[in-house]
């Protein structure tokens, strides 16, 4: 297990600015950027579209209310570790992409 439980609430309550545990595109601001995004770039998306875009995928198995909560993180990254061979390059990935 990348958390263990004490770990995982710590980091839900870091990855979110109201402390919730359920993560928004205003939750996303300060760890995704899209400023590279070609769709950013050439003017088709704003940041907030891209930002709502990427939410989605998370809740592709709940309901989709731009608001990810705790089961569906689990759910989208029980997924995407199943198809990581190695668990140290998953944490890494992890710690990584979420500023943890």
């Amino acid at each position: 297990m990348l958390f263990e439980p004490d770990d995982q609430r710590r980091h839900s309550r870091k990855r979110t600015k109201t402390g919730d545990g359920k993560i928004t595109s205003e939750d996303l601001k300060g760890i995704y950027s899209v400023q590279r995004h070609p769709e950013y770039l050439n003017g088709q998306a704003t940041e907030k579209q891209l930002l709502s875009r990427f939410l989605k995928n998370f809740e592709e198995n709940g309901v989709v209310d731009g608001v990810v909560t705790k089961e569906e993180f689990i759910d989208y990254y029980t997924g995407v570790s199943a198809s990581i061979d190695e668990d140290g390059y998953f944490d890494l990935m992890m710690r990584t992409s979420w500023k943890l």
